[in-house]
This record gives structure tokens, C-alpha cells and sequence, in this order.
């Protein structure tokens, strides 16, 4: 099972009740949730399929805006001066 919560001081609070009887020992392992940075590609990557078209066509075109593109050609003359 995995569950969720917030660490508090030193308790966990979890964001739902567990399935387990009052008492019942159990072994924790902790594990920092890990986000990606803000606008990064694993950030984008995480809306793969949870995107309607719209919002979808919205990235596109602020990808097409802003992300810099490479001009291989210009490496190319670069080599061929050499």
C-alpha cells in the first residue's frame, strides 16, 4: 500500500484514512515526494494525455514562441571552413 500525507513535527499526516485497524503495527518507509522544476520538460511531459486539444494546440504555440530552435546549418559551415 502507499499512501500520501505532509509531514508534521514529528508525525505524518495522511491525506486519507488508512484501511487498517486501531493498533496494528506497520513498517514505514519515507520517501520525499519529488516534483520537477517548474516548467521543465519532466514537468510538460506529465500532461501528456491529460491535455484536451485546445490546450494541447496552447502549448504548441507558446513552445513554437519561445523555445529556442537549433540551426544545424550553421554548425555544417562551421566544419567545412575547417
Amino acid at each position: 500500500m502507499t499512501f500520501k500525507g505532509t509531514v508534521r513535527g514529528n508525525c505524518i499526516e495522511l491525506d486519507e484514512p488508512l484501511p487498517l485497524a486501531e493498533g496494528t503495527h506497520v513498517e514505514v518507509t519515507i520517501t520525499p515526494e519529488s516534483k520537477p522544476r517548474k516548467g521543465s520538460p519532466e514537468a510538460w511531459l506529465q500532461l501528456v494525455g491529460t491535455l484536451s486539444e485546445e490546450e494541447a494546440d496552447t502549448m504548441m504555440e507558446f513552445i513554437e514562441k519561445h523555445v529556442r530552435r537549433i540551426d544545424w546549418e550553421l554548425f555544417q559551415d562551421q566544419e567545412e571552413r575547417k
